[in-house]
């Protein structure tokens, strides 16, 4: 049975706008129990397809063309109280973002109850209901928390659990799984699949990652700048794409088993030998509590090797990275670089070591001041050490064009430019101090597919060019597989195995490395070879 047809949609953006449209004359439907999957970069339109459906546009955007069939009515008919009648009761939404989807200031019980008191349905026992129905441990305590006190796997159960309160037909899931570990990914996938099975609920699933689209699709529509340029069944457009822009996609997605490769040699450019950190956190009504965060984490890398530090959050890896850099100050241990031992160092006697370690943080754009341009950025580090006015300007320009980037950059606001492109200015500011070791923090987690392949080619580029040695840290073991000579397997704050890429991906060892592995998705799809390079 058909449930949702979308005819001819289109959605105008404001003048101005890079294109006429958000969304131009997109078609596809939506059956019960049936997944479809919307695939596209950001900017290809499929989130504002989905707010259409529910009538949740932001300001500025409107349909122009097209109908909205859903149950035999079509919405761009529906007045706005209708549209408040449907939402949450026929048609549920998970949002991407958990913690900026739920209220921070209500607890969890009362959140999910408020979809259905808003309905005028009875709340009861339902809420205890739905919280177990989602898997979640001691439904009793989660009733009772506020957001900020789960982690976002649970924060994300909670969002699905309230989408679920008054049994949709049709369940939109906008990018669900991005920010979420393999491990919480696999979770939430599977749930979203017996859910699927089990009340015959239609899926709009939104995502970029093709390995997602392998784990859980029936179906699959492509978008490219707000246009379904390929559809079909999952099958057909995973293992014979069609279109130029799908094969890209397709192809950017790291897949390749990890090659091995020579070991490198001579003394260790970083070595941590049992480093420590502890938390302590002082509660005014209640008891305070302690975390090791870090326990015994002894690693070395090598000049011109790239260590990949792996493990889920809060397993402690950008914590032991901050260790390195004094973001963050070890209560245990020796960190050497060469042959000074870091960690008893004060500020003053550190200052010279900030421009030999460099580090590229997960979010670029919370990482680069707003109110700067970016040439002013590039320079602030190397002028702090005394570099000369000139050179330094001079060598932003040489850095920008290193990372592809036009030097007309140098006079734009951070926020002009694209995340992956602020991604390109992070790096270079970390290049501009010419480092020895470059650690980089999740550098590429938030990035399309296509954006992604081009920063970790990038990266590895840079590597051979500059001879630079690398910590990368990532919870994505396909991108570790992909750019790193050897990986560190991190749980709870302890390296729990070590060793070169293609041993430990080929044979591992722990328990935990495994169930890492085995949560990838798509893990059994092999993508076909297709060109590289995907545009918007």
């Amino acid at each position: 049975m058909t449930l949702l047809s979308i005819d001819g949609l289109t959605v105008s953006l404001p003048p101005g706008a890079d294109r006429p449209n958000a969304v131009e004359d997109v078609s596809f439907s939506l059956n019960a129990g049936e997944i479809l999957c919307i695939v596209g970069e950001s900017g290809s339109g499929k989130s504002v397809s989905a707010a259409a459906l529910t009538g949740l546009l932001p300001r500025g955007l409107g349909v122009t063309a097209g109908k909205i069939v859903f149950e035999g009515r079509d919405l761009r008919g529906a007045s706005q109280a209708d549209m408040r009648a449907l939402r949450g009761a026929r048609i549920g939404t998970v949002f991407q973002e958990p913690m900026t989807a739920l209220n921070p200031l209500m607890r969890v019980h009362d959140q999910v109850a408020e979809v259905m008191q808003v309905h005028n349905r009875p709340v009861g026992r339902r809420v205890q209901e739905l919280l177990e129905a989602v898997g979640l441990p001691d439904p009793a305590r989660i009733a009772r928390s506020y957001p900020h006190a789960l982690s976002g796997g649970q924060r994300q159960r909670v969002m699905i659990a309230a989408a679920l309160a008054l049994e949709p037909a049709i369940l939109i899931a906008d990018e669900p799984t991005t920010a979420l570990d393999v491990t919480t990914q696999k979770q939430i996938l599977a749930l979203i699949r017996e859910i699927q099975s089990r009340r015959g609920t239609g899926v709009l699933f939104i995502t970029h990652d093709f390995g997602v689209v392998a784990e859980i699709a029936d179906r699959v529509a492509v978008m490219q700048r707000g246009r379904i340029v390929e559809q079909g069944a999952a099958a057909d457009v995973l293992n014979q794409p069609q279109h130029p822009y799908t094969q890209a996609l397709i192809a950017a997605i790291p897949h390749r088993p990890p090659q091995a490769r020579p070991d490198a040699v001579g003394k260790p450019v970083l070595e941590l030998v049992s480093v420590g950190k502890t938390y302590h956190s002082r509660g005014v009504f209640r008891a305070g509590r302690t975390v090791a965060a870090v326990q015994a984490a002894s690693l070395q890398i090598r000049r011109g090797e790239t260590l990949g530090l792996v493990g889920e959050s809060g397993s402690g890896k950008s914590t032991l990275a901050r260790c390195v850099v004094r973001l963050v100050v070890a209560d245990e241990g020796a960190i050497r670089f060469g042959d000074t031992d870091l960690r008893p160092l004060s500020r003053a006697d550190w200052k010279p070591y900030r421009k030999r370690i460099q580090m590229v943080f997960q979010d670029p754009f919370a990482s680069l001041n707003p109110r700067r341009k970016v040439g002013d950025i590039l320079i602030e580090g190397p002028l702090a050490h005394g570099t000369p006015a000139a050179e330094a300007k001079a060598r932003a320009k040489d850095l920008l064009a290193l990372v592809q980037l036009d030097p007309g950059a140098a006079d734009r606001f951070p926020h002009e430019f694209s995340g992956g492109q602020r991604q390109r200015i992070g790096i270079a500011r970390a290049l501009a101090m010419q480092p020895e070791l470059l650690i980089a923090d999740e550098p590429v987690s938030a990035l399309d597919v296509s954006v992604q392949a081009q920063i970790l080619a990038l990266l590895e580029d840079l590597r051979v060019r500059l001879g630079l040695t690398m910590l990368f840290i990532t919870h994505d073991l396909r991108v570790a597989a992909q750019i790193c000579d050897r990986v560190a397997v991190m749980r709870r704050g302890q390296i729990v195995e070590q060793g070169s890429t293609a041993t430990v991906f080929a044979n591992p060892a722990h328990e935990y490395t495994r169930a890492l592995l085995d949560s990838v998705p798509g893990r059994g799809w092999t993508p076909p070879d297709q060109p590289t390079g995907a545009t918007t």
